[in-house]
């Protein structure tokens, strides 16, 4: 399962046009922005993992089972209405650096062809809610009022997210980062509303006024206005139309992987296994941190780079970094399952360690899931695209054999059934980094 959606965000911004160096090269070098970063980060996270487990500990079981939904079609929203507008943002603008005026031509492109996707799909993601939250017991109002709610969000990360690709490239982490933080504070107090109203809608709102307010400050931060009219703009849409071809297919396919678990759990399940699942998930909201490092400073290095051997070497440096980080956190749950469980509250920490094998199973599906992620974008970085029907059939293929041995009655079960595509994206993303680096000069 993947980390929950709400649990994270992104923001940032600094400075009108002018062109900053990165922020390492200031006060202290690569060790002290380092240093800055990631207790920046550690206080993000943590104001975000705080909201997660007040959300969790609050809200009743079917309460928190509509909540699981909603922030599962919230990423499933995000990933469709993208349909690789951003990965194909980060790659022209990353080629394009540090000509601003060129860059903002471009971000009136990316504009133009996101809000046409969000258009489209944001009304796919608001029925599949309403089918799902039907089939939780939720009623038809506070259905409709809950996807609304999401889509709402949905259009403000957006939006978002294509912003943030200037600070990421600037490096200008600094401020991005206070920008989230202060997002996640506005969260956290408008989310003390739950305590005296628990209810889905309640939280939705705080994570609503949260990114409005974070969109908002980023906006504020960077004027797109001075655009350099000499840029061809018919071939720029011409590669954003060629990346959302290629991307429209895997992109959809990969967003009902990604979410399966809450998909099969919520038609063929109960709330409550929708409920232990959203709850056992939410810890692994802690690989966030490590998350973030990776797509706020070392995504961006990773796109401008022109040295094959220096490419190469980070790719692998990158991976094998973010492997260490992950078999630390998978360990720390196997020896201390129950610390964790208890996090959650009495709701959800299962009796005689009953829901730690679940745990471990959802953490590692995580772990998988993130992983996939990061090879994804290292890939996407570079324009490295693969046709999306190896991974499409392959997975399909192994599924449809599981399900001759495999009933999907439990979590457990679903959770090992959903497991099969990142393992597959995984193992075909190493496959094709590996290509093009032979290809490189």
């Amino acid at each position: 399962m993947n980390p929950t959606p709400d649990a994270s965000s992104e923001a940032g911004a600094c400075s009108l046009n002018a062109v900053h160096q990165p922020v390492a090269q200031k006060g202290g070098g690569m060790h002290v922005f380092l240093a800055k970063f990631f207790s920046r980060e550690a206080l993000l996270q943590g104001i975000n993992f705080l909201c997660g487990i007040w959300v969790v500990r609050t809200l009743s079981v079917h309460e928190y089972a509509w909540y699981t939904i909603a922030v599962t079609l919230l990423g499933a929203g995000s990933v469709l209405c993208d349909i690789g507008v951003g990965a194909a943002l980060m790659s022209v603008a990353g080629r394009l650096w540090p000509d601003r005026a060129k860059i903002n031509s471009v971000f009136a492109v990316a504009f133009a062809t996101r809000i046409k996707f969000f258009l489209v799909f944001g009304g796919v993601v608001f029925a599949a809610g309403l089918l799902l939250l039907g089939k939780s017991q939720a009623p038809l109002i506070l259905s409709v009022c809950i996807m609304g709610l999401v889509v709402l969000i949905t259009y403000f990360q957006l939006n978002f997210d294509l912003l943030a690709v200037l600070p990421k490239l600037e490096q200008s982490l600094g401020v991005l980062q206070r920008i989230t933080i202060s997002g996640a504070l506005t969260r956290l107090v408008v989310l003390s509303l739950i305590l005296l109203s628990p209810h889905t809608v309640t939280a939705l709102v705080a994570a609503l006024v949260a990114m409005a307010f974070q969109a908002y400050q980023i906006r504020r931060h960077y004027d797109l206005s001075n655009k350099d009219t000499g840029v061809p703009v018919a071939e720029v849409k011409e590669e954003f139309l060629r990346v959302a071809k290629r991307q429209a297919p895997a992109s959809i396919y990969f967003c009902i992987q990604g979410q399966l678990n809450v998909f099969l759990l919520g038609y063929f399940g109960s709330a409550t296994q929708v409920a232990q699942l959203g709850a056992l998930g939410r810890i692994a909201a802690l690989l966030l941190v490590a998350q973030s490092v990776f797509a706020n400073i070392l995504m961006p290095r990773f796109s401008i780079l022109k040295d094959k051997a220096e490419m190469r070497r980070k790719y692998l440096q990158y991976v094998g970094l973010f492997l260490c980080i992950i078999t630390v956190f998978l360990g720390a749950a196997a020896l201390f399952p129950g610390l964790m469980l208890g996090i959650l509250g009495g709701k959800y920490s299962g009796q005689n360690g009953e829901l730690s094998t679940e745990l471990l199973l959802i953490l590692g599906s995580a772990s998988l899931y993130v992983i996939e992620g990061l090879l994804y974008s290292l890939n996407m970085s570079r324009a490295w695209i693969a046709p999306s029907w190896i991974q499409v059939v392959t997975t399909l293929a192994l599924q449809a054999l599981l399900l001759c041995f495999m009933s999907m009655d439990s979590i457990s079960r679903v959770v090992m059934f959903s497991s099969i595509s990142p393992v597959v994206s995984i193992s075909v993303y190493v496959i094709l980094a590996t290509m093009h680096f032979s290809k490189l000069k």
